[in-house]
């Protein structure tokens, strides 16, 4: 019986020192520290960090976590969908997207989208993520929040 107990407590200390191991690896950033407070309770962070969604999807996916127990205020739900969009989003070519693909993708509204592909039409293909930032009337904020999913 002491072996079994002694079997079952190594299998718990693996499981946090895995945990550790897997926060540590993750990207430095706001909302780092929530997401792994409110998200690593039930599962391993492996499981999040290997997906890659629009930000649209990982809200669905955090208000679902929310739903079945996980814990934290609305701004704390908020930064946690942002880091995983920022850092665990899916890419999206800014140069080849339609203005529904930029929406859906990168969470801009629709109005933003059809700037982006109109200011594209006229001036041509976009080069660098600081040219992005001359298109007037977009979030700077969004933007920023998704500037690694942007691919060119």
């Amino acid at each position: 019986m002491r072996w079994v107990l002694f079997v079952i407590s190594m299998f718990g200390v693996a499981a946090v020192i895995s945990g550790a191991t897997d926060s540590d690896d993750l990207p430095e950033g706001k909302g780092k520290a929530i997401f792994v407070r409110m998200c690593s309770d039930c599962h391993g962070l492996d499981q999040v960090t290997t997906s890659k969604y629009p930000k649209k999807q990982w809200t669905y996916v955090v208000d679902d976590m929310v739903s079945r127990g996980a814990e934290g205020s609305d701004e704390d739900v908020n930064s946690v969908i942002s880091y995983l969009s920022r850092n665990f989003g899916k890419p999206l070519n800014i140069n080849t997207s339609t203005a529904k693909e930029i929406e859906t993708g990168l969470s801009f509204t629709a109005a933003q989208s059809e700037l982006l592909v109109r200011y594209r039409t006229d001036k041509g293909a976009f080069k660098t993520y600081e040219e992005l930032l001359k298109v007037p009337g977009l979030d700077a904020d969004l933007l920023e929040e998704q500037k690694k999913n942007i691919l060119f």
